[in-house]
């Protein structure tokens, strides 16, 4: 009896340690994500990529810290002004991706990050790199609808991608803007999985769609 009062006490410690921890992790990321927003500044976003990135060494079984870290570095290429840095936080990105990959490969949200990667590269310099990157871009989202026809995040990159596509490459907001519509209508019912799991875009596309009325 004393042997089984012993072993259930220490399953009962174990299990209550596994759960502070868990919280901990939690509510770290939870933290840092509602501080990634495209108008934060780069000195945050850079802290904030740097944060995910330690969040990730430490709960090595986890794949969110290192998605939302590729996230970060993406919005960073996005606001640098300078091509060598753009591809520099894109490299990181990539990398990131990577280890997303080795854990969720098969994840609409893993071939959305990868689209939107893939649509950074391309405006680093359009004109040299439309070749490579927006048949990336496109078959990314497309596998990806194929997982989860329902992701919001596909229809927002793709209207967003048509918004800043001129109108006589078949862009331009006669095309972007049914796309953004049905991007909100997803982001109305999407639910994620988690408070830390991939909830982002909405804002930006509710920006663009304002756009259309313009």
């Amino acid at each position: 009896m004393k042997r089984i009062l012993l072993l259930l006490t220490l399953a009962l410690t174990v299990g209550a340690g596994a759960r502070a921890q868990n919280e901990k992790y939690v509510k770290a990321m939870e933290a840092a994500i509602a501080k990634v927003k495209f108008m934060a500044p780069k000195e945050e976003l850079q802290q904030l990529a740097g944060q995910f990135e330690r969040i990730g060494s430490a709960e090595t079984g986890e794949w969110l810290p290192a998605y939302w870290a590729a996230y970060t570095y993406a919005i960073l290429s996005v606001k640098e002004t300078e091509a060598a840095k753009k591809d520099a936080y894109l490299d990181k990105a990539g990398e990131l991706l990577k280890a997303v990959s080795k854990q969720q490969a098969d994840s609409d949200e893993t071939m959305v990050l990868a689209a939107q990667i893939a649509g950074a590269r391309l405006s680093v310099d359009p004109e040299n790199r439309w070749q490579q990157y927006v048949p990336e871009f496109q078959g990314y989202l497309e596998k990806a609808k194929g997982k989860n026809p329902d992701n919001p995040r596909i229809y927002a990159l793709q209207g967003q991608s048509l918004f800043y596509t001129p109108e006589q490459y078949g862009g331009g907001k006669t095309a972007a803007c049914p796309m953004l519509k049905q991007a909100a209508e997803k982001f109305a019912t999407f639910k994620p999985a988690s408070t830390i799991h991939p909830n982002w875009g909405q804002d930006t596309n509710q920006y663009l769609l304002s756009q259309c009325s313009q």
